[in-house]
Order: C-alpha cells, then structure tokens, then sequence
C-alpha cells in the first residue's frame, strides 16, 4: 500500500508547496490517516479469511491507526480552540485525566511547528490534499472532487499559508529565546540562594525576579504564538510573574522554586 494516493495533474504547482494553516494542517493530517485505515481494511479483506493471513496483526495494524486518529483529532479539537474541559467531555474523562493523556500531544505538535512531519511529509501538503481529493472521487458515488480541499480555507489562500509560516518561525524564535532566559533563570536563582544573608542577597534577589519576568513577558508572547498551548503558556507565565512579585517584595522564596519549568 502506497504511504499516499498518486498525484493528479497538475499537483506540483510550486505555490502548493507552502505548508497550510495549522488547522488545516491537523485537519488534513487526520484525513491522511483516514485514508490509510481505508486501504489497511480493504488490503486485508481478501486474505482475513486465509489460513496464512495474520488476522490478529493485521487486526491490530488497523487498531493502531485508529488510535492514532484519535489523537490526530484531538490536535486538530485543540487547533478549533477546545479546552481540555471540553476534550474531556468529547472523551467521557476528566480534564485533568485529559491534559496528562494528550497534553504531550500537543506538545509535540507545537514543537514541530504544528505541520505534518514524518513518513510522507516531504509531499508538500496542498499536493496531499489534492491527492486525497483524487482518491475519494473514485469512491463518492456523488463525484465530488474537492471533498477535502474544501475543508482547508488555507488550500487556495497563499497569504494565510504565508502568514502561518511566519507565525511559525516567530514561535520557534521564541521557544530558542526561552532556553536562553532559562538558563539566565537558573544562574540567578542559584546566585541569588548562595547570597542569602549576605549584603548582595537584595542586588540577587532583583536579578532572579528579572529573569523570571523577561521569562513570563516571553512566554505571554507564545501564548499568541501557539494557540493550543496558549492557556498552558499563560499559566506558566502567571507563576513566573508570581515568584518575581514575591522575590521583589522581600517574601521567602522556597528551595523548590519553579525556574526550571519549561511550560507545558
């Protein structure tokens, strides 16, 4: 089976190789992997019933695209705006059971610049899309020949494509920014516990709210940056503020303070 349907004519319009908008990225990402269970279950028809056929591997092939579809769909839920109250409710658990199952999902998304990665990623995406597109007509007894590019506005907008890209690279920036701060965090706060007592443990104590604060003010900027992550980011900016506040007003600051956190 091959990783994606062949190329219609004309696919290989060199603005097409743009990668679309996140959501639309998920949103066709998820798509892809409908395609794959697909032609798993129609592959493995004609042999379920051979006593040389893996029924149970071939079973659990089709099982592990469907999990992988689910979490598909929660990324592409997150992209809509979705709270983890809300993705919770869609999949009968708590919130919290809901953040710590799919929040490194999320994670992971953002981190690859919330487009498709892996096998078949080299296609560029509005190329796949009109693929899929090809590939679902021969089974729509309707015809259709845009049943899934018409669900990505970014499909035929180069200017929302290009905006995207520039949204992406600004949060990449700003992630390489927050390794930097974090490590001015880590050697303020250990300066700053090592001058405790001492007549410089003021001078310290401003340092390490300072950092944290430059820490808070980019992290509010990822927020904007990274929709999905956003409440996530402003809650680890929130706590940064908080610690700065205290370190400013003289509060004792406990041995465990938070300054190693990376946010989600």
């Amino acid at each position: 089976m091959s990783e994606t349907p062949a190329a219609p004519k004309g696919a290989d319009d060199p603005e097409r190789t743009f990668p679309l908008a996140p959501l639309d990225e998920a949103v066709l990402v998820a798509a892809h992997t409908r395609y794959e269970i697909v032609n798993a279950v129609v592959d493995d028809l004609p042999r379920s019933g051979r006593e040389d056929a893996s029924v149970l591997a071939d079973a659990l092939y089709v099982q592990s695209l469907a999990d992988r579809l689910v979490r598909e769909a929660v990324v592409v839920e997150c992209e809509r705006g979705a709270s983890w109250a809300a993705i919770g409710q869609m999949t009968g658990v708590s919130r919290q059971s809901a953040h710590e199952r799919w929040s490194p999902v999320i994670e992971g998304w953002a981190l690859t610049g919330r487009q498709r990665t892996g096998i078949g990623s080299g296609t560029p995406s509005a190329e796949l899309a009109a693929n899929l597109d090809a590939w679902f007509a021969e089974l729509d007894h309707q015809g259709r020949t845009d049943a899934i590019t018409a669900t990505l506005p970014s499909y035929a907008d180069s200017s929302a494509r290009t905006a995207a890209q520039e949204k992406r690279e600004q949060a990449a920036q700003l992630r390489d920014r927050q390794q930097a701060l974090q490590q001015a965090a880590d050697q303020a706060c250990q300066a700053s516990m090592a001058a405790t007592g001492t007549a410089g443990a003021d001078h310290n104590r401003t340092a390490w709210a300072t950092a944290l604060l430059a820490r808070a003010g980019t992290y509010d900027q990822l927020a904007a940056a990274e929709a999905p992550l956003g409440r996530e980011h402003k809650r680890t900016a929130g706590r940064h503020r908080s610690l700065a506040h205290d370190l400013l007003s003289g509060k004792p600051v406990p041995a465990t303070a938070p300054t190693t956190e990376t946010g989600t």
